[in-house]
């Protein structure tokens, strides 16, 4: 599920940028944490995933995996979050499964 949100740029009302909040819960319950960014970016760029950089060009993908996998008895992590960027956008992975995305 995606959600676009648009903003007007304080200095310019003619500038706007645009918000998307995605789900990757389901991802990051199986481990693939990355998997779910790759998606969340595919579609805010308008592309297909195998046409994008990279994403381990900007971030470890096995670290985040690993910092958001579910704990031994499937509880997920309290509070952890990761902001980074990737080509034009700040991308930011909550513990919940949301994925907030800006341009």
């Amino acid at each position: 599920m995606e959600i676009e949100i648009e903003n007007l740029s304080d200095d310019n009302p003619a500038e706007t940028s645009s918000t998307y909040v995605f789900d990757i819960e389901r991802e990051m319950a199986n481990g693939h944490t990355c998997a779910g960014l790759v998606r969340s970016l595919a579609s805010v760029m308008d592309t297909e995933p195998n046409r994008m950089q990279p994403l381990h060009a900007a971030v470890n993908c096995d670290a985040i995996d690993a910092l958001f996998r579910t704990r031994r008895y499937g509880d997920a992590r309290d509070n952890v979050s990761i902001t980074f960027h990737y080509d034009v956008y700040q991308v930011t992975v909550n513990a919940n499964g949301k994925v907030v995305v800006k341009e």
